[in-house]
């Protein structure tokens, strides 16, 4: 029997890092759509970011509408929450997983897989968890008891 703690450690760090920065993300990220929801809010943003495009030197022509900022904005923040909640759950069943050494290339596969939803939800910010992640993954994969020759009796 092979004991898994440096996967579980690395994967517990990762999961709370993780948690941590994906929270923050789609708090603000929920903040700002609850910001914009009424219409003096959605006034003051407006004026702040043509303020700030017209200091930039940025023409309003290039850059994208404030509505459309908007509105990707607050479809990102449910992504974020629906890739926060997959996180957790993919995490959740590697541990089930790699506790016991039931099934440690599975579990390897379900972390590689948290780890591509911490990248690609935070745009690479992200990659602290991710590289955690990956590296209990890998450990997953190539770690295998040792097997002595009184084994087969």
């Amino acid at each position: 029997m092979i004991k898994r703690t440096g996967e579980v450690v690395l994967t517990s760090i990762g999961l709370a890092l993780s948690l941590i920065l994906q929270g923050l993300m789609t708090y603000y990220a929920f903040a700002f759509v609850n910001s914009t929801a009424t219409q003096s809010g959605r006034e003051i943003f407006i004026a702040n970011y043509e303020e700030t495009l017209q200091k930039s030197g940025i023409s309003l022509a290039d850059a994208p509408s404030s509505m459309q900022l908007i509105d990707v904005l607050g479809k990102y923040s449910i992504f974020l929450l629906v890739s926060l909640i997959v996180v957790i759950i993919l995490t959740a069943l590697g541990f089930i997983f790699i506790v016991g050494n039931k099934k440690p290339v599975l579990a390897g596969f379900l972390f590689l897989f948290a780890g591509l939803f911490v990248v690609a939800s935070t745009f690479l910010v992200g990659f602290i968890p991710a590289l955690l992640f990956l590296i209990a993954a890998i450990m997953c994969w190539v770690r295998k008891p040792k097997v002595s020759p009184f084994d087969s009796f």
